[in-house]
């Protein structure tokens, strides 16, 4: 922005030389006229100063007998100076200027960000669907609705913040493939249950009655930590009954069983060679292609590449151009080796536990073997993980000792 600045307003590179250059700078510091990227060049300095700093420079000149030269420049007056007699340059720069103030109110790219599980494209056609889209005017982009409508939507989002940078609309979520339970509002009271069984490792109670301790073993929907607080009085019974908002850090170990297999033989792609490919260009909503469309191949894979047109990172403009790339290929009869059988079985198994750690569990313990038996390759085993273990639910608010008492009163 300094830059930009700078170069609107117009600056000058001068040369400065004579006996006490020292007290020339001292002068313009006193003046406040502003330098920047001084040099030693010889016996002189060279540096930048503004049009306005330099027009008041010839007083300082003349008391410090120093001598100033214009070696360039740079900025916007200089040159609409220099183009002062091509008025049709000067019609085109200042439409090119309006146009692009007018694109800038616009959204052109809507990106996503943290989705695991859900594609980018899932997010996006929901995005469309409740009027989120490409094209759409800032200003009726509302953050706080759109983030409601995708924590209602998706229950697997547990988290997501929306922003807006120039033309671009980035949406951040954070998902929770586990099961979606429903939370306590936090003025509201509320107990600790287990949301899976396993056996506790580790518990921190901040607020509330812990129910269970370290080591003990629990089942699923077992109450953990009770919101509910017994007051008692100087004779050691209860007094009465205080609810609040149970808040607790519970981690539950449990071990899971992993089975998954495939046969040896499989058809394996082997590309022919042919390729053929189309372009397009994308103009706001509006898609127009170029060469030949349609499926060319009995079978094919399609690699696509889009280049949006963009002026920097954050301002795009409604432009992308985009290759179609398809290559086709037929499919043979082949056989894993057992090595190829291993590491597939391999790279399953370790993108399974990578989207376990996407979900927050950590992996303990791997006990998983791959063996090959036939035309079967099979991975089968236990694995060990560590979850946060607890789910809010509304406490029973029923309060025996408060119940009794109003017995009483009823009775006398």
């Amino acid at each position: 922005m300094t830059r930009l600045l700078k170069w609107l307003k117009g600056y000058v590179v001068i040369r400065l030389d004579g006996y006490a250059p020292e007290r020339f700078l001292n002068l313009c510091s006193h003046h406040h006229i502003i330098l920047w990227g001084m040099i030693s060049v010889g016996t002189g300095y060279e540096m930048c100063i503004s049009v306005g700093g330099f027009r008041r420079l010839r007083p300082l000149v003349r008391k410090t007998r120093t001598k100033v030269v214009i070696l360039e420049r740079h900025g916007l007056p200089f040159m609409l100076y220099r183009y002062r007699n091509r008025k049709l340059f000067a019609v085109g720069a200042a439409a090119g200027i309006i146009l692009l103030y007018l694109m800038s109110l616009f959204i052109w790219n809507i990106h996503v960000e943290g989705n695991y599980s859900l594609s980018d494209q899932v997010v996006l056609d929901y995005l469309e669907s409740v009027g989120v889209v490409h094209g759409m005017k800032k200003r009726d982009v509302h953050g706080e609705r759109i983030e409601e409508l995708l924590r209602e939507y998706f229950p697997e989002i547990t988290w997501t913040s929306v922003e807006v940078k120039g033309t671009r609309l980035i949406v951040h979520v954070q998902e929770n493939e586990d099961a979606a339970y429903d939370t306590v509002p936090e003025d509201e009271p509320a107990d600790l249950a287990a949301a899976d069984s396993g056996t506790i490792v580790s518990m921190i109670v901040r607020s509330g009655t812990p129910l269970v301790s370290e080591g003990m073993e629990v089942q699923e929907g077992d109450l953990l930590v009770s919101g509910k607080i017994e007051v008692l009085d100087d004779a050691g019974e209860v007094a009465r009954t205080q609810f609040v908002h149970a808040d607790a850090d519970i981690l539950i170990r449990k071990t899971e069983y992993y089975e998954e297999s495939f046969s040896m033989n499989y058809e394996k792609k082997v590309y022919t060679g042919k390729e053929r490919t189309s372009f397009y260009l994308i103009l706001g909503s509006r898609r127009i292609h170029a060469g030949r469309t349609g499926d060319a191949f009995a079978r094919s894979d399609t690699l696509t590449a889009e280049y949006p047109l963009k002026i920097t990172e954050n301002y795009y403009l409604p432009i992308v151009f985009g290759k179609n790339t398809e290559k086709e290929y037929v499919l043979e009869p082949s056989v894993y080796s057992r090595e190829e059988a291993e590491e597939k079985a391999k790279e399953e198994l370790n993108l399974f536990f990578k989207k376990m750690m996407n979900k927050g569990l950590q992996i303990i313990e791997n006990d998983v073997k791959i063996e090959v038996n036939g035309d079967l390759c099979t991975a089968a085993g236990t694995w060990t993980l560590e979850k946060e273990g607890a789910r809010e639910q509304a406490p029973d608010m029923t309060d025996p000792v408060q119940d009794e008492t109003v017995e009483e009163r009823e009775q006398t």
